[in-house]
């Protein structure tokens, strides 16, 4: 059985809170830094790195650069 493309505005609310869900997580990665508590840092990465893959494996273009700095600061 073949699964059927979703359609464009279910893809779009997806789009959207992954865009949303990524923004936040990255706001965590930044407020453990701030915390300067290095379990809290590497789950939130953790939680960042999850759903980078997630949105990339269904085709959302989400920009990851934002986490470059971090992980090179880590």
């Amino acid at each position: 059985m073949t699964q059927s493309p979703l359609k464009p505005q279910t893809l779009s609310l997806f789009e959207s809170e992954m865009h949303d869900q990524v923004a936040a997580a990255r706001a965590a990665v930044d407020e453990a830094q701030r915390r300067d508590d290095p379990l809290l840092v590497q789950a939130a990465k953790s939680h960042l790195d999850g759903l980078l893959d997630l949105a990339r494996r269904n085709g959302v273009q989400v920009d990851d650069t934002a986490t470059a700095p971090a992980s090179a600061s880590a």
